[in-house]
C-alpha cells in the first residue's frame, strides 16, 4: 500500500496537469481508447466527479443529485479547476485514517477518497493526451497501487454491487471458473471469475488459465482498456484474459 501522502499528491499534480495541458487546445478532439469520448468530454466528466466525492465529504453520505457540467456556457477549465481546489480542500483537511463514507466497505476512511481520486484522475490524464499525442509516464509504483485498486475494489467488489435484475444483459456478469494471474512489476494477483463473484489473493496462481505480465504502468493501463494486448505478455488461454478484461469494463462502467 502507498504512502496516503503521496496519493494525495499525485491526484493534485495530475489535476493541475490536466488543467494546463487541456488549456487552449481543441477538445472536440477524440480518446483513441474511448470511441465516442472527446477530451472535452473527459475534463467534464471529472469536474463532475470532483464535485460528486467533495458532496460525499461533507455530507458523509452519497450525494442525490450529480452536478455534471458548468452552467451557462461557463468555461470548462475554470469549472474544473473550482472542482480540484474545492475536492483538495476537503481532502487535505483530514487524516487519511478519519471515518468517511465511501461506496466500499472495506474502507470506510478518507484514505478511500485519496486513493480514488489518484487513479481517477491519473487515468484521466492518459485519455486527455493520448487525445493530442504522446502519453507521459505514469510512475511505477503508483501504477502498481493501481493495480491493486482497480482489481480489489472495483473487480472485486464493484462488479457485483452494482448487478440486479435491472442490469442490461451486456453488463451482466457471468463467470465460468477461469483463473488469471496478474503480475505488475514484483506484485502479483490471483483473479478467480467464480460464476457469481470473482476472488482477488494476493498470489501468482500456480492453476492459471492465463497469465498477464509486464510493466507496472503497462498492465495498470492495460486493465483500464487504455492499451491493448500488445503493451502486456500474455501467456495461457487467450481468452480467459479476454474474459479479465471484459468483466473490468462491466466493474468499470
Amino acid at each position: 500500500m502507498m504512502e496516503p501522502d503521496r496519493l494525495l499528491s499525485v491526484f493534485r499534480a495530475e489535476a493541475a496537469h490536466i488543467a494546463v495541458f487541456a488549456a487552449g487546445r481543441d477538445l472536440a478532439a477524440p480518446v483513441p481508447a474511448c470511441p465516442g469520448l472527446t477530451a472535452g468530454e473527459v475534463v467534464r466528466h471529472l469536474g463532475g466527479v470532483y464535485r460528486r466525492v467533495t458532496g460525499w465529504i461533507r455530507s458523509q453520505a452519497e450525494p442525490a443529485t450529480w452536478d455534471r457540467a458548468p452552467a451557462g456556457g461557463a468555461d470548462l477549465i475554470a469549472w474544473f479547476r473550482q472542482g480540484v481546489d474545492d475536492l483538495y480542500t476537503e481532502l487535505a483537511a483530514r487524516a487519511p485514517d478519519d471515518p468517511c463514507a465511501t461506496w466500499w466497505p472495506y474502507d470506510e476512511t478518507v484514505h478511500f477518497w485519496w486513493r480514488r481520486m489518484a487513479h481517477e484522475t491519473l487515468v484521466h490524464r492518459t485519455d486527455v493526451e493520448s487525445a493530442f499525442g504522446p502519453v507521459g509516464p505514469v510512475d511505477r509504483d503508483v501504477a502498481a497501487d493501481g493495480v491493486d485498486e482497480v482489481l480489489t475494489a472495483w473487480l472485486g467488489y464493484r462488479l457485483m454491487a452494482h448487478v440486479s435484475p435491472e442490469t442490461p444483459p451486456n453488463r451482466r456478469y457471468r463467470g465460468t471458473g477461469q483463473v488469471i494471474g496478474v503480475a505488475a512489476g514484483t506484485r502479483v494477483w490471483r483473479v478467480e471469475l467464480l460464476e457469481s463473484s470473482v476472488d482477488i489473493s494476493p498470489e501468482l496462481p500456480h492453476d492459471a488459465d492465463a497469465l498477464v505480465l509486464g510493466g507496472p504502468d503497462d498492465v495498470y493501463l492495460w486493465l483500464w482498456g487504455r492499451r491493448g494486448d500488445a503493451a502486456v505478455r500474455i501467456t495461457g488461454d487467450g481468452t480467459a484474459a479476454t474474459a479479465l478484461r471484459t468483466a473490468l469494463n462491466a466493474a468499470t462502467q
